[in-house]
C-alpha cells in the first residue's frame, strides 16, 4: 500500500442524515467513504472489503454497536480494524469499558466537532496504512528467509537422497545378477532385495514430499471445513497402522468440533507427521489420543501419546530446521509442521515430560459464521 493510497472508512448509522453529515465532514481527507444503515449491511461490506476505520453509532435497532463490534472482531480479516463509537447520549464508564472490550479505540458524543472527528479519523487511517506497510515488509522478509532456507534444505536433501539412491542401485544390481544367474539362496535374496528397494524408494518419496511441502507452504489456500469430520476420516485411514504398532487410537470430542479454516491435504500431512512421531515414541505400544477443543475464536487439536516423552533440554529445539534426534532423520519434519501451521494463521505448541508422554496442540482460527 502506497503511503497516501486511500483507505476505506466505513460509517454505520441507521439515520441517513447523520451519514450525510459524516461524509461532508470527512470528504476533505481523500479517503474512500462507505456507508451502511444497518449492522447486516455493515457486515456485508466487511466481508468484501478491507476497512481501515469504522464510525459506528452505539444505539442502533436490531443489533447495537457493541454487539456489532464483537461480531466484527471475531472475523480474522477485521481484528485490527479501528472502531470509533459515536453516541447521542452520555455513556457511563461501564459502557465505555464494555466498548473497549469489544474493540473500540475511541468515543465521540453528539454534537460532533468536525475538526476533531477529521483529526481522529486521519490518525487511525494513517496508522492503518503504516500497519499494512509493516506487515507487507514482514511478509517480504519472511519470504526472503524462506527462500534462503529452501536453498540450504535443497543441499541437505540432495545429500540425504544419495544414501537411499545408492542402496537402490546396489539392490537392483543384485536382482539383475539373480535374474541372469540365480544363486542357491535366490528364494531368500530376491524378496529381501525387493523389500529393500521398496523401503528406500519410500524414503526417497518422503524426502521429496518434505521438500515440496516446505516449498509450497506459502501458497496454500485455506477454506472453512469441518475439522472433526476430517480428523475422523484420517483416523480411519490410519487404524491399520495403529494395529500393527500395538497402539490404541482414541478420538475425543471430535463430533461437535465445528469448522476451522484449513487446507485439508496439507493439514493431514501435519497430523500424520505428529502421529508417526508418537508411534516412534511408543515402540512397545500405548495409547494415542486425538482430542478436540473449542474456544471463542479458535479450534484446538491435541495429539497426545503415552510414549517416552522428550527430554527437557531438547524441547526448545525440536521445531528448528535440520535439527533431529533420529539416526536417519532429516530434521525437516517438525520444522515443516510449524511452517504449515503458521501458513494457516495458527500455532503449534508442545508439552512433554520424559517418561510420561507428549502432547502437541494445533490451534487454528474458527471459520466465521
Amino acid at each position: 500500500m502506497d503511503a497516501r493510497e486511500p483507505v476505506n472508512i466505513l460509517m454505520v448509522d441507521d439515520q441517513p442524515g447523520k451519514l450525510l453529515s459524516y461524509e461532508a465532514i470527512l470528504s476533505d481527507l481523500g479517503e474512500n467513504l462507505i456507508t451502511a444503515t444497518s449492522a447486516r449491511e455493515a457486515l456485508e461490506h466487511l466481508l468484501k472489503t478491507d476497512i481501515a476505520v469504522i464510525l459506528m453509532d452505539v444505539n442502533m435497532p436490531e443489533i447495537n454497536g457493541f454487539a456489532l463490534a464483537a461480531m466484527i472482531h471475531q472475523h480474522p480479516r477485521s481484528q485490527q480494524t479501528a472502531i470509533l463509537f459515536i453516541s447521542g447520549v452520555h455513556l457511563t464508564e461501564r459502557d465505555m469499558l464494555k466498548g473497549y472490550e469489544y474493540g473500540a479505540v475511541d468515543y465521540m458524543t453528539v454534537p460532533i466537532i468536525p475538526e476533531l472527528l477529521r483529526a481522529k479519523v486521519r490518525v487511525f487511517a494513517d496508522l492503518y496504512r503504516k500497519t499494512v506497510a509493516l506487515q507487507r515488509l514482514e511478509r517480504e522478509a519472511q519470504r526472503s528467509q524462506h527462500l534462503m532456507l529452501l536453498g540450504r534444505l535443497a543441499a541437505s536433501v540432495s545429500h540425504e537422497i544419495r544414501n537411499p539412491l545408492a542402496s537402490v542401485v546396489l539392490h537392483v544390481g543384485l536382482l539383475e545378477e539373480e535374474l541372469r544367474e540365480p544363486s542357491p539362496d535366490s528364494a531368500t535374496v530376491v524378496p529381501e532385495a525387493f523389500a529393500e528397494v521398496k523401503s528406500q524408494l519410500a524414503r526417497l518419496e518422503e524426502l521429496v514430499q518434505d521438500y515440496l511441502s516446505l516449498a509450497r507452504v506459502v501458497t496454500i489456500e485455506r477454506t472453512p471445513q469441518d475439522l472433526g469430520a476430517a480428523v475422523e476420516a484420517w483416523a480411519q485411514e490410519w487404524q491399520e497402522l495403529m494395529t500393527t504398532k500395538g497402539v490404541t487410537l482414541q478420538l475425543d470430542r471430535m463430533t461437535h468440533l465445528g469448522q476451522a479454516v484449513f487446507h485439508a491435504s496439507t493439514l493431514r500431512r501435519v497430523v500424520l507427521n505428529l502421529v508417526h512421531n508418537a508411534l516412534d515414541a511408543m515402540p512397545q505400544g500405548g495409547t494415542l489420543t486425538l482430542a478436540g477443543e473449542i474456544s471463542a475464536t479458535h479450534v484446538h487439536l491435541h495429539v497426545r501419546d503415552t510414549g517416552s516423552g522428550i527430554p527437557a533440554e531438547k524441547l526448545p529445539h525440536i521445531f528448528e530446521p535440520l535439527y533431529t534426534t533420529k539416526p536417519e532423520g532429516t530434521g525437516l519434519g517438525l520444522y515443516i509442521v510449524r511452517e504449515i501451521i503458521t501458513a494457516h494463521a495458527g500455532q503449534i505448541t508442545v508439552q512433554s515430560s520424559e517418561g510420561h508422554g507428549t502432547t502437541f496442540t494445533i490451534t487454528l482460527p474458527r471459520a466465521g459464521d
